[in-house]
C-alpha cells in the first residue's frame, strides 16, 4: 500500500473502480493519452513517461492489457514486476462464480454445460486457439479458478507477459493457428485493438472506423491446428477457437476421428461459408449446437449429450 502507484488509464474501467483503487493503491500519478482526463495534480502525459517512471514503484493498468502492456515492456522497458492490472487485481478479490468473465457470459454457460456432462473442473483441460486477455473478456479464467488446465495460444507476444501473471499454471504457445502450418513466418497485423488482430488483411481493415486499429506488423509462426491439438499431448475437454478470420479454416481442418473435444466453442460471425454450412457440418462430425451467446456458437459432442441425457 505504500508503493507509489502510477494508474496508466482514466476511462470506463479505472472511473468504476476509482474508490476500490484508492482503497487498495497509493496513488501519486495519472497517465492517460486523452490528456483532458488527466488531474492537475499529479498528471504524467505520455510523452514524459520514460523520464518520470523511477518515481513510481507500480504502474496500475487499467485499460487494455495486451497493447498497454506491450508499449510498457518495449517501449518504456518498465520490469514486468512492477506492472499490476486493475482487473487482474479485482479478479483476486472476487470469490469464484460471483463473476463471469466472458464479454457475454459465455463462461456461465461452459459451465453449466460442464456440469451437465458431469465434468469436473479439477482437471478439466482446454485448448483455447486466440486467447488475448487471459483474464478479460476470457471464456476459460473460471474454469481455471475452480482447477482446469490447458494450453493457450496467441501470435501477440505480451500474451505470454500475461499469462505468467494471472494464470501460471497454464501452458502458453507463442504462435499463430490456422488449417496447416508449413514451418514458416508470416506477417501478422497486430491492432492496436489487440482484440480485433489478425493474419488476415482483410479481416483487420473491416475494423478500419469502427475501432483503434493503428497496426505494426510482426512476424509470427503458423501453426496448423491438428499439429496444436497433436502438442496437448491427449484432445482438449474443450476447445475454444477465437482467431479473427481463421475461425472458419480451422474448423474445416480439424480431424474429427482423431481429435474429439466434448465441447467446441468457435466465433461464428465472420463465417464465409455462412452459419447454416457451419452447423450442418459440425452435425456430420458429431457434434449438436447446445448454445449461441451473440457471436459465439457452443457445440457439445453428440455421444457425450446422448450418455448424460
Amino acid at each position: 500500500m505504500n508503493e507509489r502507484t502510477l494508474v496508466y488509464g482514466l476511462g470506463k474501467e479505472y472511473q468504476e473502480h476509482r474508490e476500490w483503487v484508492a482503497t487498495h493503491f497509493h496513488v501519486t500519478g495519472y497517465c492517460d493519452q486523452d490528456v483532458t482526463r488527466m488531474p492537475p495534480e499529479g498528471a504524467v502525459c505520455k510523452d514524459d513517461l520514460k523520464e518520470r517512471l523511477a518515481e513510481f514503484d507500480l504502474v496500475l493498468v487499467t485499460a487494455d492489457p495486451v497493447s498497454i502492456v506491450a508499449d510498457l515492456l518495449e517501449e518504456f522497458h518498465v520490469p514486468l514486476e512492477k506492472i499490476r492490472v486493475l482487473y487482474y487485481e479485482l479478479a483476486k478479490q472476487v470469490p469464484p462464480l460471483r463473476t463471469f468473465y466472458g464479454e457475454n457470459a459465455e463462461d456461465a454457460v461452459l459451465m453449466l454445460l460442464c456440469r451437465e456432462l458431469r465434468l469436473s473442473f479439477e482437471g478439466l483441460s482446454y485448448l483455447e486457439i486466440g486467447t488475448n486477455d487471459p483474464v478479460r473478456f476470457n471464456n476459460t479464467y473460471n474454469l481455471y479458478r475452480l482447477g482446469a488446465r490447458g494450453l493457450l495460444v496467441d501470435p501477440l507476444p505480451a500474451v505470454g507477459e500475461l499469462i505468467r501473471m494471472s494464470r501460471s499454471e497454464d501452458r502458453f504457445l507463442h504462435a499463430a493457428v490456422s488449417a496447416e502450418g508449413d514451418g514458416a513466418q508470416k506477417l501478422f497485423f497486430a491492432s492496436k485493438s489487440s482484440t480485433v488482430s489478425s493474419l488476415s488483411y482483410e479481416h483487420h481493415k473491416a475494423w478500419d472506423g469502427v475501432t483503434h486499429n493503428e497496426v505494426r506488423e510482426i512476424s509470427v509462426d503458423v501453426l496448423g491446428i491438428n499439429e496444436v491439438l497433436a502438442r496437448m499431448g491427449e484432445t482438449p475437454d474443450l476447445l475454444s477457437v477465437d482467431a479473427e478470420g481463421e475461425d472458419e479454416r480451422i474448423m474445416f481442418a480439424i480431424e474429427y476421428m482423431r481429435f474429439h473435444p466434448k465441447i467446441i466453442m468457435v466465433e461464428m460471425n465472420h463465417l464465409d461459408c455462412g452459419r447454416t454450412a457451419m452447423l450442418s457440418f459440425m452435425e456430420n462430425n458429431g457434434y449438436l449446437e447446445y448454445a449461441t451467446v451473440e457471436y459465439n456458437t457452443i457445440f457439445v459432442a453428440a455421444d457425450e449429450w446422448t450418455a448424460h441425457a
